[in-house]
């Protein structure tokens, strides 16, 4: 005859079996996600969540995030995770950062050597172009940093946002 005690601790011992075998799978599948990913906090994903926590009005500081090699981030990549309207982006260059381009606003693109470059960001929005202009010079007379709206314009006079949208200016910025 088997005894009832044996037959319950092995059911026991099966059910702890069976958490441990989960929790280690779990620990497993992070690790194999994390080399498949390299754990980098993807750059539109880091500036789209920053475009929503700083709209409409507000500013926000993005810790570090990566843009790979010869990638962009464009108004058109923003708008569609953000539901503003491309017109709502302005993109700025830093002088810091030569290998961070943007030629019309639009966009910045990483073109230098290495493989990705850890950079952070500044998101700031405001209902209107002239408000944006007074927070963004605003923001450069406080941090020591040359920035240029993209074009080599100084960032007074903002007009690239278009009546009545929420506009939102990204200066990049070297890592924390």
């Amino acid at each position: 005859m088997i005894n009832q005690k044996g037959q319950a601790f092995s059911v026991f011992e099966l059910m702890i079996a069976g958490v441990v075998a989960f929790a280690i799978l779990m620990v497993l599948m992070q690790v194999i996600g994390g080399i498949l990913t390299d754990q980098d906090t993807n750059a539109l994903d880091a500036l789209s969540n920053a475009v929503k926590s700083a709209n409409p009005s507000g500013e926000e500081r993005l810790p570090n995030f990566v843009l790979r090699k010869n990638a962009s981030i464009d108004n058109s990549d923003l708008a569609m995770r953000t539901d503003l309207d491309e017109g709502s982006f302005i993109f700025f260059t830093n002088d810091d950062l030569p290998d961070v381009e943007s030629s019309d606003g639009t966009y910045f693109k990483y073109t230098g050597v290495q493989q990705k470059l850890t950079l952070s960001a500044v998101v700031i929005c405001k209902p209107t172009g002239d408000q944006l202009s007074r927070a963004v010079s605003r923001w450069t007379d406080d941090n020591p940093i040359d920035t240029a709206f993209a074009g080599g314009e100084s960032s007074d006079g903002i007009s690239v946002c278009e009546k009545g949208l929420v506009c939102c200016a990204v200066i990049p910025l070297k890592r924390n």
